[in-house]
């Protein structure tokens, strides 16, 4: 087969970001060339985060923020480029099905083993296994070509393949840990060949991390070589925002995740301040289009003409987060359109389309009826995935709703509900609420294929089945052509907006406050996620 040679230099193109008026993203990293005269070495870093996951590694994004300080990967994602990182370089075959890599010959796992083309196959079934949404990466496997050669086989071309790759999902364990430890240590203290390794997962309660002082296999894009400035990271669990931002004020923490949206003003001035827009998806409305009020498009069109979204946004969080109307991408995913003036608020609109789709009566209560039924929907939330203020920007929804008519009944979950699979069937909800976090605009495929391996894709929460769309979906993955294939995705993303299948609020967007002594601490630009490698602390 005839291959194309991508090596360190190889780039994956990506779409411009497209920034609301009065906001704009914060540089990715807090350091400065001065501060490394200063550089003390050593020291414990304390990060006060939100949610606990129930592994250290698995397919939340959540989990990725801890895994990709234990784990390294096969490559980096560097603002648009595409960088070696255990693969020194690789091709790409002329079907672009499959891709060859060649490995570093100098890694070591924590626990002694080597890295190696058989470690790199040893984890292709732990994937396969532990990432629910694996499949739609349209990896098939791995194949050794010798001890430092492998081939990666695709199902469909991905040209967002790199950037999967270098997310956090997708990182190395050791396969004698994978062979020989049990679950739960796979679960809570998995060994990696990263600049970090677990000492111990305190539950409730935090992780305790020390550096591997033998890390000398940094990515290009890092900002030093060799092991970490620091000695240890403490990630604490600290689900209250208010409290986090207390522990960073009072310091008791050096790093502080999602300050509550009326302190960040306050954190700009006061501490160093980092901003990442996620990929993916945002947080939007997904409407149940297999059954209830919502099979009908005039019904969701209204359910959206009767929002203020941009107003709500900009009340609740305060300029923390951009506004996003494309219920399908985010701003920050490539081939992303942006349709952030469709539906703009409208309550007449909303209340002829209702009258038009026959919900003329009124039950006791003011709410629209139809045939003896009231206008209602069920709207349940994971509060591991919505926070406070996503709730306070859900009741906003609610009331603004009741004014024309339809009745939303929310529904907080806790995460073990959540995750566990409450409210997540067709009859159990009219109306969903959530982002997920990907690289890559096949995200359409994830979201509104009815099927994954064969079962019903619990990914899809509007229930969403049309076999002809989802057929453009994968032909638009497959265009070769770059033009072409952003006219496609543009025409796929342009026909869920127009449906209402599903709509934006907001963008999921990562900000980070940071004390003034600690430098150097960088978000990666494919998830956002935190790099404490870098990060050192200088003399006050």
């Amino acid at each position: 087969m005839k291959r194309i040679a991508m090596t360190a230099r190889a780039t994956s193109k990506v779409a411009a970001i497209v920034l609301l008026a009065g906001w704009a993203p914060l540089p990715a990293f807090a350091t400065g060339s001065a501060d490394q005269d200063q550089r003390v070495d050593g020291g414990t870093i304390t990060y006060v985060h939100q949610q606990e996951p129930p592994c250290l590694w698995g397919g939340w994004v959540q989990q990725a923020y801890l895994a990709r300080q234990v784990f390294d990967y096969l490559v980096s994602y560097d603002n648009g480029q595409i960088r070696p990182w255990l693969a020194t370089d690789w091709s790409q075959s002329s079907d672009r099905k499959t891709i060859t890599f060649h490995l570093r010959k100098d890694v070591v796992f924590t626990d002694g083993t080597k890295f190696d083309a058989d470690a790199v196959i040893a984890n292709y079934p732990v994937w396969e296994k532990g990432i629910g949404w694996h499949g739609f990466t349209y990896m098939q496997g791995f194949t050794k070509v010798d001890d430092f050669t492998v081939e990666l086989h695709l199902s469909e071309p991905n040209p967002e393949i790199y950037n999967v790759l270098a997310n956090g999902h997708y990182g190395f364990q050791s396969p004698t840990s994978i062979a020989r430890n049990t679950s739960e240590q796979k679960c809570l203290a998995p060994v990696g060949t990263g600049p970090w390794r677990v000492e111990k997962w305190t539950r409730g309660a935090g992780i305790s991390f020390v550096r591997n002082d033998a890390y000398n296999w940094a990515p290009p894009n890092a900002h030093h070589n060799g092991r970490a400035y620091a000695q240890r990271l403490e990630w604490r669990f600290v689900p209250d925002a208010t409290t986090r931002w207390g522990a960073l004020v009072s310091g008791e923490a050096d790093v502080a995740y999602q300050p509550p949206s009326v302190q960040w003003k306050n954190a700009q001035r006061q501490f160093q301040t980092l901003s990442f827009v996620a990929t993916g998806r945002p947080q939007g409305l997904s409407f149940n289009v297999s059954r209830g009020p919502f099979t009908d498009q005039r019904v969701r069109q209204a359910f959206v003409d009767a929002v203020d979204r941009k107003k709500i946004v900009q009340a609740v969080f305060k300029g923390t987060v951009p506004f996003e109307g494309n219920g399908s991408l985010s701003k920050t995913t490539p081939l992303y359109l942006n349709v952030d003036d469709n539906y703009p608020f409208d309550p007449a609109k909303a209340n002829k389309l209702l009258d038009e789709a026959g919900w003329t009566a009124r039950d006791a209560n003011g709410y629209r009826a139809k045939d003896g039924k009231t206008l209602e929907a069920r709207l349940p939330f994971n509060q591991a995935i919505i926070d406070a203020e996503g709730a306070v920007a859900l009741q906003v929804i609610q009331d603004q709703v009741k004014n024309v008519g339809i009745k939303v009944d929310l529904i907080p979950l806790t995460q073990t509900e959540g995750f566990a699979g409450a409210y997540s069937k067709p009859g159990d909800k009219e109306i969903s609420f959530g982002y997920w976090v990907w690289p890559s605009p096949n995200i359409l495929d994830i979201v509104y294929n009815h099927q994954l391996k064969g079962q019903p894709n619990g990914n899809n929460t509007t229930f969403f089945n049309n076999p002809e769309i989802e057929e453009q979906i994968i032909d638009a993955q497959r265009e070769p052509d770059p033009k072409s294939r952003q006219q496609k995705f543009n025409t796929l993303q342009q026909w869920f907006t127009d449906q209402a299948v599903a709509v934006g609020v907001y963008n999921f967007t990562y900000n980070v406050a940071i004390a003034k002594n600690l430098k150097g601490l960088w978000q990666d630009q494919g998830n956002g996620l935190l790099n404490f490698y870098d990060a050192y602390f200088v003399k006050e």
